[in-house]
């Protein structure tokens, strides 16, 4: 399964890549598809129906790239982490968004943390980079995950239409954790700690 999920991967990427760049209407049509050929195929992964899948696809110009996300690992005095529990599929992860168009990861970071808990933060060291490919999770791309350490330097907690609860948390009292974000919880508590017999 995770070959087909590769080859669909690329060959959507193929597809959407003739379709930017190809002015011959022949290919154009092929490229198209390859396109609907892939969406189809993408259906049975994603729980989307296919047209739901090209619609996304076809939105998407230039070069195809993996797609960028920001998570932020932020603690309270007691080891405690900010987590918030998401609308979308009501599990727990760290605050976390997709990287922004004109924004560094910094920046996006700061943006979405402030969106999520109403927390204001201050982007320390990165200490993860993940990534998914096709097909993990019932998602379509590949993705990159840059996890950032920061600390709180102001603002205070509330919610968003995003989440339906935002505090901190020991991590060892969640168990639906969305995606990895349960790896992404354990590497930020072990770095946490790190920093603190350091002082």
């Amino acid at each position: 399964m995770e070959t087909l999920d590769k080859l669909l991967d690329e060959l959507r990427s193929i597809a959407q890549l003739g379709l930017n760049y190809s002015k011959d209407e022949y290919d154009l049509e092929r490229y198209r598809r390859l396109l609907d050929l892939s969406a189809q195929h993408y259906e049975a992964n994603c729980g989307l129906s296919s047209d739901i899948i090209k619609e996304r696809f076809q939105q998407e110009l230039g070069y195809i790239t993996p797609k960028v996300g920001v998570s932020a690992s932020v603690f309270d005095t007691e080891g405690k982490q900010l987590l918030v529990k998401r609308t979308d599929d009501h599990t727990w992860c760290l605050p976390c968004g997709w990287a922004e168009v004109g924004e560094s990861p910094q920046e996006s970071l700061r943006r979405e943390v402030l969106e999520e808990t109403g927390l204001i933060v201050e982007v320390k060291d990165q200490i993860r980079l993940g990534y998914r490919m096709p097909g993990e999770f019932g998602l379509p791309h590949t993705t990159y995950h840059l996890q950032f350490y920061c600390t709180r330097i102001g603002g205070g907690i509330c919610g968003s239409h995003e989440t339906t609860d935002v505090g901190f948390y020991d991590m060892a009292d969640i168990d639906n954790w969305h995606l990895d974000h349960a790896i992404e919880a354990k590497t930020a508590h072990q770095y946490w700690e790190a920093e603190l017999n350091n002082k």
